[in-house]
């Protein structure tokens, strides 16, 4: 043992001596702050997709392999505005719309068939107001408001985007409605300021009214929303229908139309949406408002229950209702937006003349109101049988 142990107390002194003798080297430098040239790489952020983004995607997805859209109703895009509107969404997404313009009635027993045949060919209606919530109490409307990223911020829109309490019938824009005369037609000293006037003798055979007795349109509106207001009574009406106006019994848009063409010289009921177009392609037309007051509209957007092309139909909807499409279509219907971040883009010589001092919601009850007098065929008793 005392032999080794002096052996290994001999090794480590050689090695000792050894390292007092070798050179010595200078430090490195210090280490850089940077990142060093072998350092491992850091992966980039991995992005996070939330659960209702995804399933978002899969409806664009989805409504880019449906390829087509079909709207019934369409005044709102029946003039060069709308179909410029119409334009702007294809080229975004590369989507068809089909457009079938018809009048409320005629566009409600069209889905009603469809519906009962289980062969529907709408996928989206802008019918008359009282068309869309009679639609949505016979549950032939899809309640789609859940999955529009458009609608989960709210503040966004400066009125309530969801007309009907479950969300099957969308506001897409905001309209007024007026007296609407052809100035060809009628003299400045002869424009009527109250809808009295209107029962003068000057007027009998030269009115126009979509007519009331339809149950939609623009003359059933008048009629619903001057009853429930008790603005204008039955017995006004009884001498109104004496006046013997042209009962229209197609879409209010071609009412519209043919008070610019001078067949007729007056419109009680036309929205600022809807005349929009021709008074700006130069039609001789003025909206006017009444002292009863003027119907401040939503105009009404749904999606058809079983609709053959619903992810389209979404995609349609969320966009016009986005900040990007609210700016392309009520620029170009020269309309006032939903939206708060969209400016109003009303052409001076769409607005009512002079400005309303009265305005009156067509709100939901409202609509459920003129349903109950369609029923009720109290306009019928008023203009006679159809």
């Amino acid at each position: 043992m005392t032999k080794l142990f002096a052996l290994v107390m001999g090794v480590n002194i050689i090695i000792l001596l050894l390292l007092a003798c070798a050179p010595q080297v200078a430090p490195g430098p210090a280490p850089t702050t940077g990142t060093p040239l072998l350092a491992a790489p850091v992966p980039a952020p991995v992005a996070t997709v939330s659960t209702e983004e995804t399933a978002w995607q899969k409806i664009v997805e989805a409504a880019k392999r449906e390829g087509l859209v079909t709207i019934y109703g369409g005044a709102e895009f029946s003039g060069d505005g709308g179909r410029r509107t119409i334009e702007a969404f294809r080229n975004e997404y590369g989507i068809r719309v089909d457009l079938l313009i018809t009048g409320g009635r005629q566009g409600f027993e069209k889905v009603k068939i469809e519906n009962q045949i289980k062969q529907p060919i709408a996928d989206i209606v802008t019918l008359g107001l009282s068309s869309q919530v009679e639609l949505s109490l016979a549950g032939m409307l899809n309640s789609i408001w859940q999955d529009l990223p458009e609608l989960r911020n709210r503040d966004v829109f400066k009125v309530n985007p969801m007309y009907t309490p479950n969300g099957d019938v969308l506001n897409m824009a905001v309209s007024l409605a007026g007296v609407l005369i052809n100035t060809k037609r009628v003299n400045t000293q002869d424009e009527p300021r109250s809808y009295l006037d209107l029962l003068a003798p000057k007027w009998k055979g030269n009115m126009i009214l979509s007519d009331p007795r339809s149950g939609s349109g623009g003359g059933f509106a008048w009629f619903a929303e001057m009853r429930y207001y008790k603005l204008l009574d039955d017995d006004y009406f009884r001498r109104f229908a004496r006046q013997e106006p042209i009962l229209w019994g197609g879409a209010s848009s071609e009412a519209n139309k043919m008070v610019g063409r001078g067949e007729a010289w007056l419109f009680p009921y036309a929205e600022t949406v809807a005349v929009s177009s021709i008074i700006l392609e130069g039609a001789p037309l003025k909206l006017l408002g009444m002292t009863e007051g003027s119907s401040l509209l939503t105009d009404p957007i749904s999606i058809i229950r079983g609709a053959a092309h619903p992810n389209a139909a979404k995609l349609f909807i969320n966009w016009l209702l986005s900040r990007k499409g609210q700016d392309v279509y009520t620029r170009e219907q020269r309309a006032d937006s939903v939206r708060k971040d969209v400016p109003d883009f009303v052409d001076p010589r769409v607005r009512l003349q002079p400005e309303p001092q009265k305005l009156l919601p067509r709100t939901y009850e409202v609509a459920e109101a003129a349903n109950r007098y369609h029923k009720e065929g109290i306009a019928e008793s008023i203009f006679g049988k159809k």
